[in-house]
């Protein structure tokens, strides 16, 4: 009970961290004809200091590669805005390229972002939340830690870039690491070096080289190779957990969600909501549900920020003469 206690008290102190007194706020814009603070990250970051948060706008258009070298919380729309309903205005993500972390970001916060490229990590103190991503490195050949992933739709695979040295408290939690099927599934790969915990999460992939870690609530749908982990109330859609410490095998992920393994009408990521009877319902051995819905830190659809949305607004073209205009606005705290 102690590791548990102390897991969540260490994902409360990452989704805390960053907060500095008198820190600014920034927004950055790269459509045409808005007035804004900046246009490209690059001269965003180059004028804030470390705690400022930059707000980073929907549209069509990436903002690019960045290299991260401050301390930032930098905050995005969401994504998957078009499939679920009440996320925003303007259905345009807000994306990035690649995403490096150089030395001088550790604390930094990323989330509601889409990011099309790879993410490398280099230093400690780094937190994902609510992003929707490709692969993510992280290098080891230096020793840190405190890595939060959390909350994150991705698709590619979460392993170690290059080096040896020791990266501890990497926490993996309520992520749908998701390839669509277990055919050229993701992946999850670190070495000895590695240690930290695994929960909550969709495991659509394979997990090959991880030591070290204690896994508990995850769903999981390809191969595992054991190691020197600690399994508890894990599902598998096979034998890859252990039939003890209250972990399930050969449970059908037919049975556990509502749209897989055909999506129908549900969004990218709702598809992976619990059906009515689903044997991950309360299966987790903190109580709640296995998967991304359960746990301390449960996944929100569409990776929408902790922060109010608009997602409608009704506003017609002339009003009454004299009595100005009415306008409708509809916003949604996630």
């Amino acid at each position: 009970m102690k590791n548990k206690i102390s897991y969540s008290v260490l994902v409360i102190c990452f989704v805390c961290m960053s907060s500095i007194t008198n820190a600014k706020v920034w927004r950055l814009n790269n459509n045409a004809g808005i007035s804004t603070d900046f246009t490209s990250f690059t001269t965003a970051q180059n004028a804030a200091s470390n705690g400022d948060t930059i707000y980073v706008e929907g549209s069509p258009t990436s903002y690019g590669n960045i290299t991260i070298s401050k301390q930032l919380i930098i905050i995005g729309t969401g994504y998957f805005l078009t499939e679920n309903p009440q996320t925003q205005a303007n259905l345009n993500s807000s994306k990035f390229g690649t995403v490096t972390f150089n030395t001088g970001s550790e604390g930094t916060i990323m989330t509601g972002l889409e990011i099309t490229g790879d993410i490398e990590i280099k230093v400690g103190n780094i937190s994902l939340l609510k992003n929707n991503t490709k692969n993510i490195h992280i290098n080891s050949s230096i020793s840190y830690g405190n890595i939060l992933l959390s909350q994150n739709y991705i698709i590619g695979e979460i392993t170690r870039n290059t080096g040896s040295s020791n990266i501890y408290n990497v926490i993996i939690t309520n992520n749908c690491i998701n390839n669509g099927n277990c055919t050229n599934c993701s992946r999850i790969g670190f070495g000895n070096n590695f240690s930290g915990l695994i929960s909550n999460n969709i495991l659509n992939c394979n997990i090959y080289d991880t030591h070290n870690f204690t896994y508990s609530n995850n769903i999981m749908c390809g191969a595992l190779t054991l190691n020197n982990n600690n399994f508890f109330n894990n599902i598998g859609d096979g034998t890859q957990f252990l039939a003890a410490n209250g972990n399930m095998q050969n449970i059908s992920l037919f049975d556990i969600f509502v749209g897989f393994p055909t999506q129908g009408s549900y969004s990218s990521d709702g598809r992976f909501q619990l059906k009515s009877g689903s044997p991950a319902i309360g299966a987790g051995n903190d109580g709640t549900d296995c998967g991304i819905f359960g746990g301390v830190t449960p996944y929100v659809l569409s990776g929408m920020p902790e922060i109010p949305a608009v997602y409608e607004i009704n506003m017609p073209s002339t009003g009454t003469t004299g009595n100005g205009i009415n306008v409708t606005v509809k916003a949604k705290v996630h």
